[in-house]
């Protein structure tokens, strides 16, 4: 089990059914996981009816069985008979080896790969991981095993990105991407072994052992938080020919939490890019949608994977919409909880693997205002179902990403216990912050229809309105324009 908090950040998912070695259920509100132990960083790949997963989660070390530390997990789902098969062990660390710390982050590719072990052998999969020989959990490399079936798999003896550092993390979170369907592989990974952090690299090979650089991706569009605070998968859409790739947003402050550091971050936001600009950034990177505690009400939403078919495109599933697994903290805080209390609900033990989708030119999300007997809650996402709130309003419609002259970013923001309140500021005054609600525009567009949005106070609570004068409790504060 990796203790380092470094590593975490850095390393950093319906159905009832059996859970291997733990002898479990899936926990409630999971798409993934296990009861007492974390699950997280999922690699999700489609073939025909059969949907298989990889992700990092802990277990017993099958190179060393007394051992209970960072593992590779696999299960499978076939959809036409609605069976799932695992959770199972199927990859650990190798004793003595460069790769005998922190084994995590495993990423799938199928192909076709001929004698890559020199045993003569043609493999179908390759799965491709992060490691490190430093109990620190510094110095991280990526290998690769092979396998035919997904669950026996046959390591690489070195790793195939070598890391240049001995003090920083490294190289990490590989994302793939097969370009001839048998051994072309594109490997597009985080390289930190030296600042600027959060570099994301773009190689290829044609064996899928040896690699060469090709350039750095563009930051083009991206956040300074994004490209900080990392990544968790990539994709290509053959159809469109955009890249798809999955930012981590930041970690929250100890202000926010009552001082509990917490081990995941709020959310992960969705971007794409035209293919000929990803490393020359002519056309920048596209915000979509932010998937985070306002939407999901999970307070951890971090690391996530795309279901992609065996090379590596979004082609698959319910596409056009777009199938995400996040790495998430279960259960989700209940409405009225504490600082503290939320803090501590994202625990390692408490890691999951969650399930989200986004659709193209779904773009509208309504801004409904609920109230129970004590607060009001705004929000274009989760609410609480045991809160006994009620509906009062839909106050207008919010871009999930910019839009045009949409572009005044809208968050969703929570003072002690039940103080929830919509705020144009990013750190909500350095209270809570949940997440995006959406991007409205900052004054009235020509040729557009709009509502008013203010930000109302009463004595106990906050509100919106679109009412300058929040309906008898005094002037608002203006915060946005709508679309009715």
């Amino acid at each position: 089990m990796k203790s380092s908090l470094a590593s975490v950040a850095l390393c950093l998912m319906f159905f009832g059914v059996g859970c291997g070695e733990f002898g479990s259920t899936v926990p409630p509100g999971a798409f993934l996981g296990r009861i007492g132990v974390d699950d997280y960083s999922p690699t999700a790949m489609q073939k025909g009816s059969l949907q298989q997963f990889w992700w990092c989660g802990e277990g017993h070390n099958p190179n060393r069985p007394s051992q209970d530390t960072d593992t590779i997990q696999y299960a499978s789902i076939d959809l036409s008979t609605h069976t799932m098969n695992g959770p199972v062990t199927v990859l650990g660390e190798t004793p003595g080896a460069w790769d005998s710390d922190f084994l995590c982050n495993p990423k799938v590719i199928g192909g076709t790969f001929h004698d890559p072990l020199g045993d003569g052998q043609i493999y179908s999969y390759a799965l491709y991981y992060v490691a490190t020989n430093s109990p620190s959990g510094v110095a991280n490399s990526i290998g690769v095993a092979f396998s035919n079936d997904g669950i026996k798999w046959k390591k690489y003896p070195d790793p195939v990105i070598v890391t240049s550092t001995k003090t920083n993390y490294g190289v990490g979170q590989p994302a793939l991407y097969n370009s001839d369907q048998k051994s072309g592989i594109a490997m597009f990974y985080e390289d930190n072994n030296a600042p600027p952090w959060g570099k994301h690299v773009e190689a290829t090979s044609t064996d899928g052992i040896h690699f060469s650089v090709v350039g750095n991706l563009t930051t083009n569009g991206l956040s300074p938080e994004t490209t900080r605070d990392g990544w968790g998968d990539m994709a290509f859409d053959s159809v469109t020919g955009y890249w798809y790739a999955v930012f981590n947003d930041p970690w929250r402050g100890l202000s926010a939490t009552g001082g509990v550091a917490e081990r995941g971050q709020r959310g992960v936001e969705l971007y794409r890019i035209p293919k000929d600009s990803l490393l020359n950034g002519t056309t920048p990177w596209q915000r979509l949608k932010s998937f985070d505690t306002n939407l999901t009400g999970n307070e951890a939403n971090f690391i996530a994977g795309f279901l992609r078919d065996q090379y590596g495109n979004l082609n698959v599933g319910q596409y056009p919409t777009i199938q995400l697994y996040t790495s998430i903290s279960n259960p989700k805080p209940a409405w009225n909880a504490s600082p503290v209390d939320i803090g501590n609900s994202v625990s390692v033990s408490d890691w999951d693997i969650g399930s989200v989708t986004w659709t193209p030119d779904q773009q509208l999300l309504p801004l409904i205002r609920y109230s129970n007997a004590t607060v009001h809650e705004v929000t274009t996402g989760w609410i609480d179902p045991k809160g006994g709130f009620s509906q009062q309003s839909v106050l207008g419609h919010l871009y999930e990403g910019p839009f045009g002259e949409a572009t005044q970013a809208l968050y969703g923001c929570k003072s002690g216990s039940t103080d929830y309140f919509v705020s144009n500021d990013i750190t909500c005054g350095g209270k809570l912050l949940l997440g995006l609600q959406g991007y409205a525009y900052a004054h009235p567009v020509s040729g557009v229809a709009v509502v008013a949005l203010y930000s109302c106070s009463t004595n106990h609570d906050h509100f919106v309105s679109n009412d300058a004068n929040c309906e008898g409790s005094g002037a608002g504060t203006l915060v946005g324009y709508a679309v009715p």
